[in-house]
């Protein structure tokens, strides 16, 4: 493999990769904004957008000045890479939180199987929702298909220790492969109802960006609903109650049409959301920003996920990023 050297960051910055919506963080637009804290991970799994390894990490001292240019309040949601490699994970929570803004991330739970990590989480005092990519439930063959490792252990003991501690709000997610894993749709509600402070339950299409398993075609929203509908019966004592519309495809709705996502109340205690993970429609979804390290500007989410990945596959064909079923 040819040895590859880390890009200049303004080799990619907003605008450069064909984003049409740029805006400053100085007006952001966006409730929630995704932040990649670090390209790093611990793991190679099978679906993942941001395989390639080598860009730096983000600077707690740029992360610093965002939070302080937002003009409103924002939900933070920190991924990359494994956002818990980066060595001042926990400051950049207590520091979005000093700016008021709240705090949500996505991990793989390796290394809050630790109890003292999720331990320290806790003891930073920021009221956080954890989110667990749980893509295999309990069971370890899905898992060998989606993160490559049998590590239903390690995801279990993360959801143990981050319930033990006292994290009031988990949520638990999982990417639904077509033909391989739609009977991770009742663990994971299982699951939620084992831990009291599961709650929030995601499950999302797979997106044909980074590495994926080039099988079948992903579930769209409404495939994708329906499945998630023939696992889950309605609560008997509580109406769902939807969020978010996104099957409705009248310019004007709450989604304003862009049919990403669907997002309901099951019970009194947990929250559904489904994704139709970065499909073409998303790209004008008003809820989701991403913050572009060093740029001091975001792009809509699902559009820079897209062209991000694109960019790698061109810049980084040694990596191959599609993997076809049976190569792995």
């Amino acid at each position: 493999m040819r040895q590859h050297h880390s890009p200049e960051l303004k080799e990619f910055p907003s605008g450069k990769l064909g984003s049409k919506i740029v805006c400053s963080v100085d007006k952001n637009p966006y409730p929630i904004i995704y932040v990649d804290l670090t390209h790093r991970c611990n793991y190679r799994c099978n679906y993942c957008y941001n395989p390639v390894r080598t860009f730096p990490d983000m600077s707690l001292e740029y992360f610093r000045e965002v939070c302080r240019r937002l003009p409103d309040r924002v939900a933070f949601r920190f991924m990359g890479g494994e956002p818990t490699l980066h060595p001042r994970f926990l400051e950049f929570i207590t520091t979005a939180s000093e700016y008021r803004h709240m705090v949500s991330f996505v991990s793989n739970g390796s290394k809050f199987a630790d109890y003292s990590f999720a331990r320290a989480l806790k003891d930073t005092g920021v009221p956080v929702i954890a989110t667990l990519s749980m893509n295999g439930g309990r069971n370890n063959e899905w898992y060998r298909f989606i993160d490559n490792g049998d590590v239903a252990e390690e995801k279990l003991a993360a959801l143990k220790n981050l319930t033990d501690v006292g994290c009031s709000r988990i949520a638990i997610t999982a990417i639904v492969v077509r033909g391989v894993n739609e009977g991770v749709v009742p663990e994971l509600m299982e699951l939620a109802e084992e831990h009291p402070s599961v709650r929030y339950v995601h499950y999302r299409s797979v997106g044909k960006v980074g590495r994926y398993v080039d099988t079948t075609e992903p579930y769209d929203l409404q495939e994708l609903k329906q499945v998630v509908d023939s696992y889950i019966p309605r609560d008997r004592d509580f109406e769902r109650r939807v969020r978010f519309d996104g099957l409705d495809p009248t310019p004007g709705n709450r989604c304003f049409g862009c049919m990403g996502c669907y997002e309901y109340q099951q019970n009194q205690k947990i929250e559904i959301c489904l994704i139709d993970f970065a499909k073409p429609d998303t790209f004008t979804c008003w809820k989701r920003g991403k913050l572009i390290e060093e740029t001091f500007q975001i792009e809509t989410f699902f559009e820079n996920m897209v062209r991000f990945s694109s960019y790698l596959e061109q810049e980084y064909p040694d990596y191959s990023l599609k993997l076809e079923a049976g190569s792995f």
